[in-house]
This record gives C-alpha cells, sequence and structure tokens, in this order.
C-alpha cells in the first residue's frame, strides 16, 4: 500500500472534520497504564491524531509526547497546549513511527491507538524494533488496533476472512488477532493481559487492546 495516499487521505479527513475515529466511544482509556507506570513517568503516543488520547494521560498525572505524521494537526495540538500553559508536561511532534526521533530507552510507556493497523506488513517489524528502542527495560507498550472479531465492516467479514487485510479509498487496515500480536512482539515483549472492546455504536467494531512489557 502507498503511504503517500494514505497521508493524503487523513490529512483530507483532519481539514474536513470528517475523522470519525476521533469522536468514536472508545472505551480504552490512558487510565489502563496507571497501574503499571508511576505518576510523572515519560509516554510516547505514536500516531496522536487531535491528541484525544495524549491529553487525558496528561491529566492522569503523566508527560507525553505524541507523535503524528500530519503537520497541520501537530500544528493545532500545540496551539492547544500552549493555551492550555501545559508545556511543561506535553508537546506535539512530526515524525514517523518507523524512524521515531527519539534516543534509546527514552519512554516509559509507549501507547497505539489505531496506528499499527494501518502499516504494510514489511513494515510491522520495523515498527517493533522502533518501538522497543524507545521503551526502557521493563516499560510498556498499550495497544490497541482492530481485531479480527469484527463480524463486520462496511461491506466485509473481517471475522470470516484468514489474512484480516482490507482497503478501504485507498487506506490499508489490518485486523488482528492475539496470536499475530504475540508472535510479532513475542521477541521483545510478553503480554501481560489483553481483552476485546467492541463498539456497538460502529456496528460492533472489534479492538483487540493488548498490554505488553518489555523484557
Amino acid at each position: 500500500m502507498d503511504y503517500k495516499n494514505q497521508k493524503e487521505y487523513f490529512e483530507r479527513a483532519y481539514r474536513t472534520g470528517s475523522d470519525i475515529w476521533t469522536h468514536t466511544p472508545y472505551t480504552l482509556k490512558g487510565k489502563d497504564l496507571l497501574p503499571y507506570l508511576p505518576p510523572g513517568a515519560m509516554v510516547l503516543d505514536v500516531g496522536s491524531g487531535r491528541g484525544r488520547f495524549p491529553f487525558e494521560l496528561v491529566d492522569l498525572g503523566f508527560k507525553v509526547i505524541g507523535l503524528e505524521y500530519v503537520k497541520e494537526i501537530v500544528e493545532k495540538n500545540n496551539e492547544e497546549v500552549k493555551i492550555n500553559k501545559i508545556s511543561d508536561k506535553i508537546r506535539f511532534i512530526e515524525g514517523d513511527v518507523l524512524d521515531i526521533s527519539f534516543a534509546d530507552s527514552s519512554f516509559d510507556g509507549v501507547m497505539d491507538f489505531g496506528l499499527l493497523h494501518h502499516l504494510n506488513r514489511e513494515d510491522w517489524s520495523t515498527y517493533v524494533s522502533e518501538c522497543a528502542r524507545v521503551t526502557k527495560s521493563g516499560g510498556y507498550i498499550l495497544l490497541a488496533q482492530l481485531s479480527r472479531e469484527t463480524k463486520k465492516y462496511l461491506n466485509w467479514a473481517p471475522k470470516q476472512d484468514p489474512k484480516g487485510d482490507f482497503i478501504n479509498e485507498g487506506v490499508y487496515y489490518h485486523f488482528f488477532t492475539l496470536e499475530e500480536i504475540t508472535n510479532l512482539f513475542g521477541g521483545t515483549f510478553t503480554v501481560e493481559h489483553y481483552r476485546i472492546d467492541y463498539i456497538e455504536e460502529r456496528g460492533d467494531l472489534a479492538y483487540l487492546v493488548t498490554l505488553l512489557r518489555k523484557k
């Protein structure tokens, strides 16, 4: 899948306000990290979008960097940071999760809500390597990705598809199984817990939420 087309899609969605995922009533909350990370812990949120979860993490006492590749939304988020006078707690940067511009072991935790499932399969290992590199030993990654348990998405049935790959409007989606996540991260992380969250308002769209601890 051509990332250029995907980026143009997300730029257009944020510009026109058609980013419906931003307003979906997810049950996932930043508080999922509270039992595992100390107050003031440094968290990297990759694919941060409009900053919904990063700002929530700040409210919970964490320090946060939001990584996003859409320049316009990064600038808007940083304006909000400035207005709310919280620049000592959070900032957003323009960047690429496949080449994270931070030193090794910079973060206590990494959070990804909905980025990995848009990456091409051949880039999954690079994604894991980069996230692992910037995470401290004993740190955590909290993932929420589209789940193969989704019965229907648009005109397609993920649960009936053995591969879980889907393309719509030039955007690639992969619906993950727990086995895929475990195999992908198993060399560097252990699964602490997982669950399936169903979004009834989106036709029982399912997300696989996984907490992984770096070995």
